[in-house]
């Protein structure tokens, strides 16, 4: 159900996402990937998901470093989760180039066998209350699939406490193959602990890889998520061989093996004076991904930030000023992969 929106307003965002200039901005070239990423956390009418913020934190921050073009929003309501879905299909929709990959993070509840997505505005008194309340899961890869994009969309689902019927996305991921979109989903019985999750940290690790063909990444996130306890995990491949990243007709061939590790290092990274905020998310990435942080990576570097970078010096026996130098930057990114 997408709420009125300005008019205003949603052509902005619609022209922000697609690549097309809005008034007063000049035209730049339109992404070749795009990433939608919702972490729903501080509910107005359920216990908090602390686990949702950090999740698309490092979500965003990995599709970030793969190249995508990333819109992360964090607790939204109903209207401006339909209304950003809408925006990235129809982004999509304009570049014929683009891959679409959506993560989304948050309570959500069955009901009729069909899962809904609880935007943190809702008010579930009733479980009927879940059709005007939540977002149908189905419609999102149905919305993706419509752009015509080869697509991933993934779920990291909490199912709602007291809910009637066990969560399940079995109806979504048994519907048959979407041409070109597939479908990976974790529906947790608990509340996580906080942290990255199990599963936003497994996208991360695809994002690091040159080339991300969708039905790989499927099966690779299947094969980390098997015998995980408490966890429910569906997934829907699609029918052919999709690229979200690169292309394998154009992709450069591999460097061959090296002995030395090839992660960053001193002469590689640059001191902070020079970081760029892309560079600043690469770290705060790190020490999330690494239990050193627990803040947003969104590439400042406060209070929170300079903590993390204390633990990690303290770790690695290094003198604890919080400011990290090029060789720490190369060692902590180093320890990440």
């Amino acid at each position: 159900m997408i709420r009125k929106q300005t008019v205003a307003a949603l052509v902005l965002g619609l022209a922000l996402m697609a690549g097309a200039p809005a008034p007063g901005m000049a035209a730049s070239p339109a992404p070749a990937h795009l990433a939608l990423v919702i972490g729903n956390a501080t509910y107005a009418h359920l216990p908090s998901l602390a686990s949702c913020t950090s999740s698309a934190n490092l979500v965003t921050a990995s599709l970030t470093r793969a190249g995508f073009a990333v819109t992360e929003r964090l607790d939204q309501t109903n209207g401006q989760m339909s209304g950003d879905l809408a925006a990235l299909a129809d982004a999509a929709t304009h570049n014929p180039t683009a891959s679409v990959v959506v993560y989304i993070c948050g309570y959500a509840m069955s009901l009729d066998n069909r899962p809904f997505l609880l935007p943190v505005s809702a008010t579930i008194e009733h479980d009927a209350d879940a059709l005007t309340e939540g977002i149908v899961a189905k419609s999102v890869v149905d919305l993706v699939g419509r752009s015509g994009a080869p697509g991933l969309v993934l779920l990291d689902a909490v199912a709602k406490p007291n809910a009637t019927a066990k969560l399940s996305f079995a109806s979504v991921s048994d519907t048959g193959p979407a041409q070109k979109v597939a479908f990976v989903a974790a529906a947790m019985s608990a509340v996580p602990p906080a942290g990255a999750s199990d599963l936003a940290t497994g996208l991360s690790n695809l994002a690091a890889a040159p080339n991300i063909e969708a039905g790989a990444a499927v099966k690779s996130l299947q094969q980390l998520m098997a015998g995980k306890p408490g966890i429910e995990f569906s997934v829907r491949l699609p029918a052919g061989p999709e690229w979200l990243a690169e292309n394998p007709a154009i992709a450069p061939a591999p460097p061959p093996p090296q002995a030395a590790s090839t992660a960053p290092t001193s002469a590689s990274f640059p001191d902070e004076a020079h970081m760029t905020e892309a560079d600043r998310r690469q770290i705060q990435a790190a020490l999330l991904h690494l239990g050193y942080y627990d803040g947003q990576v969104d590439g400042i570097f406060g209070a929170d930030t300079r903590a993390a970078i204390r633990r990690f010096q303290h770790e690695i026996k290094a003198q604890m000023t919080g400011a990290i130098t090029p060789a720490e930057a190369g060692r902590l990114l180093a320890e990440d992969h």
